[in-house]
């Protein structure tokens, strides 16, 4: 890992290396060998160094997560990210000749050198002084280069970035991994001090379908008391030595072990809407000695619906004549707490040629029986239906099975 002088370390270095090369080789007129942007300004020979793209390492791009705790936090580790550089290298001689010169010099030399080794970093320090704080050379993964296949399609559009007429003979290559650390401090981890093997056959439960009164796939109407929800699924009892944990939205609930493939859960306590449960195995820790934890099989979370239940309404007319002008009240089960969301009546003209429906929001309170004024509304038959947090009502059945809806007469 290294500061955030790595990449310019990684452009100095090269600088460095292809100019102590193309300085070998007794090239005249001295090209001088330059990082930065493509630009010619002048009819001296030059040898451009230029970083055109930045991508993530692939196999280092995830290698310090997670960094944090769950809940935030100082980080675990010191953050740091992986990079690759993409360089392109341009050739600028007074003659084509020396162009390809150039570049075979520096083709020859980037070959040669499949690292940017500490001596050639600490040779880039020197001529580059701007660079002397960079600690590339303690980094734990060299940098390496390899060269770049650059399609026709690839350069005509890289080159389209720059002034027209600055196409110059060109080599595209790779210098990767650059490890770059945040300056974050990574908060003191305890080390291990000692630790403990054991193994133990583990065969988890599995719930597969659970049930109100009405059956499996039958939302759990409310009532008074709460009816009992029953699991069904394997290995749902516990082994001697276990402890069995039922869990109702993330909450520990009692259980009653009817056998091994079946529990019950009263859902005492439970508000209308959707909810899960899980049911898990709570074994012996494998070496007390060492953790104290006990190892939990825990079954895939269902989710089951619990439904409000409105009991009987009335509607009470004021005097007068015409449209409806009154109060509707009803009963409902569970009693609301007043922590409720939403809380709606909704009325539904009975006769199937009538479109006409109502929605009464009512103001969440601690109650058990509900009343909402209405005014000016359409007289006739209407169907009425509880919603609470988006879990509606269901009619009461019949001695066959039927439903038998609740109207209401306004």
């Amino acid at each position: 890992m290294s500061n955030a002088l790595a990449v310019p370390t990684v452009t100095a270095s090269l600088v460095t290396l292809l100019q102590s090369r193309i300085d070998a080789a007794s090239v005249m007129p001295r090209p001088t060998v330059k990082a930065g942007t493509l630009a010619d300004d002048t009819n001296l020979p030059l040898v451009g160094v230029h970083l055109y793209r930045t991508g993530r390492n692939a196999s280092l791009a995830a290698d310090d997560l997670p960094t944090r705790p769950p809940y935030g936090g100082a980080p675990r580790e010191v953050p740091r990210t992986a990079l690759e550089l993409h360089y392109l290298v341009t050739f600028r001689g007074q003659s084509a000749f020396q162009s390809e010169q150039l570049l075979a010099l520096c083709a020859a030399a980037l070959h040669a050198t499949p690292e940017i080794f500490p001596a050639l970093i600490e040779q880039a320090a020197t001529d580059h002084p701007e660079i002397a704080r960079n600690d590339l050379a303690r980094a734990r993964e060299r940098v390496r280069l390899r060269p770049e296949e650059l399609s026709i399609d690839e350069l005509t559009r890289l080159w389209a970035l720059y002034q027209p007429g600055a196409f110059a003979l060109s080599l595209a290559f790779v210098a990767g991994p650059v490890v770059v650390e945040s300056p974050e401090a990574a908060g003191t981890v305890l080390p291990v001090l000692r630790t403990g093997l054991g193994t133990r056959v583990l065969s988890g439960p599995r719930l597969d379908v659970v049930a109100g009164p009405e059956g499996p796939g039958a939302p759990v109407r409310a009532a008074a008391p709460m009816p009992d929800l029953r699991l069904f699924g394997s290995a749902l009892a516990p082994l001697p030595g276990e402890t069995l944990k039922v869990l109702v939205d993330g909450a520990a609930a009692p259980a009653t072990v009817v056998d091994a493939g079946q529990l019950t859960v009263p859902l005492t306590g439970v508000r209308p809407g959707e909810h899960t449960v899980q049911v898990q195995r709570l074994t012996a820790p494998l070496d007390s000695t060492v953790s104290l934890t006990a190892p939990a099989l825990a079954s895939a979370p269902v989710a089951f619906t619990v439904l409000p239940t409105l009991g009987a309404v009335t509607a009470t007319p004021a005097p007068g004549a015409g449209a409806y002008d009154g109060t509707l009240t009803a009963d409902v089960l569970p009693p609301l707490t007043g922590s409720e969301r939403r809380v709606r009546l909704l009325l539904d003209r009975v006769r199937p040629d009538a479109t006409v429906a109502l929605a009464l929001d009512v103001t969440p309170a601690p109650q058990a029986a509900l009343g909402v004024r209405l005014t000016a509304a359409p007289r006739g038959d209407y169907r009425v239906t509880l919603e609470v947090d988006g879990a509606r009502s269901l009619p009461p059945l019949d001695l066959h099975g039927l439903f038998l809806p609740q109207e209401v007469t306004l």
